[in-house]
């Protein structure tokens, strides 16, 4: 049986390094390691202090500015709907449909969109150390994702203004991460930092 030299130890390390790097960026792009980008924008003159009660535009309907195979999904909308509730409920708010200090409206948008990885890599024998140098552009796989935005806006209603805004972007693979659990993780990111923090500049 041969033994392996320092030098194709080294390979082998090599190797394994891109291999690991290669599996981050699938965590990246799939499962559940989605990666989220946050946006908030606020009016700092917003009496935040003074709201205790929340509830939707359209005279207290919930809706949802979503492509139709959102908005028509009864149990996707009542998903949204139960987290924002959830959200503002845990950060001591009060859902009232009579008298709310503030008003919630949500947009969403999702586009399909593709990505494609490179293998550094060619494939080869596992077991022949050989394999793992890089070979011209190595091997490449395009993978699907959905590239959706989740925009939450909030008024103030007695002034009929808009005072705060959070927009999320989030990478969800095309089959497997639309799910509740990631619909859910969207909406508490969207209300993270709300109310704000009027005291930063």
């Amino acid at each position: 049986m041969m033994k392996t030299t320092d030098f194709q130890s080294e390979i082998f390390q090599k190797r394994n390094t891109y291999t690991l790097w290669f599996c981050s960026w699938l965590i990246v792009i799939m499962g559940s390691g989605c990666a989220l980008k946050v946006n908030t924008s606020y009016d700092a003159t917003a009496p935040y202090e003074s709201y205790e009660r929340f509830c939707w535009f359209d005279n207290c309907e919930f809706t949802i500015d979503a492509p139709d195979y959102i908005k028509t999904d009864s149990a996707t909308v009542e998903i949204y709907k139960d987290a924002i509730v959830k959200e503002l409920e845990a950060k001591g708010y009060i859902y009232d449909a009579n008298n709310p200090d503030f008003l919630l409206y949500m947009h969403i948008v999702m586009e399909e969109q593709q990505t494609l990885l490179h293998s550094p890599y060619a494939h080869g024998d596992p077991d022949d150390w050989q394999g793992a140098f890089p070979i011209g552009d190595g091997t490449s796989t395009t993978y699907l994702y959905l590239n959706g935005s989740l925009v939450i806006d909030i008024a103030d209603a007695q002034e009929s203004r808009m005072v705060w805004r959070s927009d999320v972007v989030e990478y969800l693979d095309l089959v497997t991460d639309v799910t509740s659990s990631n619909l859910r993780k969207g909406v508490k990111k969207a209300l993270k930092k709300f109310p704000p923090d009027t005291s930063k500049p």
